[in-house]
């Protein structure tokens, strides 16, 4: 009888495991689907995030400040839009696995010749200058591999090169072809540029390549309206809080046929904030905890500087905050930034993760102006910064995929976090 009810324990707290993978895996599925677009500005795809936030915090019984759960915010956005063509010659490549246009790119439709600059002309200012007057109407092609065991100081005036190359509007060329290695990695944009730049892989391009046909459209949009969403659980003590926050948008598209599903970056964060949320509304608790999932973070931080500067509770009242972002791995355990500004929480953590066998690591580090815990902190606000180590290593590429992302320690980080939290 005795082992029949041990069994039993060990298959209900299985079953409870369980629940908790399955309903993660609900979520980045959701959030990464094409339906969403890339939960970027593209095709509003963000705005159907937050809906579908909203919905689940609703579910999980967190409640709304001023009656609404969204806090809604402006900034300008541009956006690659409609069907892309990228030749090379006669070559034609796949977009988001071949090159990406930078978002910042105007619309383009046309052929043009391109133009080669050497390591030396690249390097030195006055060759720069040189070819750069044989080079009007033209393409200019930047071959970053040919820098790559260059200093950090000459990899940083290439990189203000191709800045000066897209953005100046007084020098007469077409548009600039950045080339690389490996490893395309696509951003956001808050403002347009003066002409195309594109990012495309070395095994795509030679010195040989004559001209390029290209053709895209672009979406600009001065006041692009995005949100917060934000809810919370009450707990015994009213004016101090505990904030769990994270950003649900991505990148959305590169036109109509590539999105950047965003799995680790960031729908893993989202998806053990609703799991927290989901665990916390059984938990009778001591202190509030506040869920805000961030929108516009992948353009500059957006929300969560409009929410620092727009709070609907004051900063002073938060005892904590953490900032959940790429949590869809841990192999190697987690990372910690502000673990040294904050080393009594730290060592706090690292103790949590000891007793309890948890993460292989629970590694320290400085503080890093990189995710949205950072106006908080430059506000005085306690704050953590986590995300996983170790496993695959898909950011800001088409590779970033929820079925390919293993949650590896996301039931023990679950623990940790859950643990560390109640324990404030």
């Amino acid at each position: 009888m005795k082992i029949t009810f041990r069994i039993l324990l060990l298959f209900i707290c299985f079953q409870s495991f369980s629940q908790d993978i399955k309903y993660a895996r609900e979520v980045l599925d959701t959030l990464c689907s094409p339906s969403f677009d890339g939960r970027g500005i593209y095709n509003n795809g963000e705005k159907r995030a937050a809906e579908y936030i909203r919905n689940e915090f609703k579910k999980n019984g967190l409640k709304a400040f001023n009656n609404s759960y969204f806090q809604k915010f402006e900034h300008p956005a541009n956006a690659i839009s409609g069907k892309i063509v990228f030749k090379i010659d006669d070559q034609e490549l796949v977009p988001g696995k071949d090159f990406l246009i930078d978002p910042s790119s105007p619309k383009f439709d046309g052929k043009e010749d391109l133009i080669f600059f050497t390591k030396e002309e690249i390097m030195d200012i006055d060759k720069f200058k040189l070819k750069l007057l044989k080079s009007r109407d033209k393409f200019v092609v930047i071959d970053k591999t040919l820098i790559a065991d260059e200093s950090r100081e000459v990899q940083g005036f290439v990189y203000e090169m191709i800045m000066f190359l897209k953005l100046s509007q007084e020098i007469p060329i077409k548009g600039v072809v950045e080339v690389i290695k490996d490893k395309l990695t696509y951003t956001a944009s808050q403002e347009v540029a003066a002409r195309p730049h594109l990012i495309v892989l070395k095994d795509k391009i030679n010195k040989k390549s004559d001209e390029i046909t290209l053709k895209f459209n672009n979406v600009y949009t001065e006041k692009y309206q995005s949100q917060n969403v934000i809810g919370y659980l009450e707990g015994q003590v009213k004016d101090s809080l505990i904030c769990v926050v994270g950003h649900y948008d991505h990148l959305g598209r590169m036109g109509d046929s590539v999105y950047f599903p965003g799995a680790n970056d960031n729908a893993s964060g989202i998806a053990m904030m609703l799991n927290l949320a989901k665990d916390f509304n059984k938990e009778k608790l001591k202190y509030s905890v506040v869920f805000i999932a961030f929108g516009s973070e992948e353009i500059g931080l957006v929300g969560s500087k409009y929410f620092t500067e727009n709070p609907l509770f004051p900063l002073q009242n938060i005892k904590f905050l953490l900032n959940l972002d790429i949590l869809g791995t841990g192999d190697d355990g987690i990372q910690v930034v502000n673990g040294k500004e904050f080393k009594k929480e730290f060592d706090k953590l690292v103790s949590l993760n000891k007793e309890n066998n948890l993460l292989k690591q629970v590694k320290i580090r400085g503080s890093a102006c990189n995710s949205d815990h950072c106006f908080f902190y430059e506000k005085g606000v306690p704050s953590f910064f986590i995300y996983t180590l170790g496993g695959i290593a898909h950011y800001h590429n088409v590779f970033d995929k929820s079925e390919t992302l293993p949650l590896t320690e996301f039931e023990d980080l679950f623990k940790l976090l859950k643990k560390f939290l109640l324990e404030q």
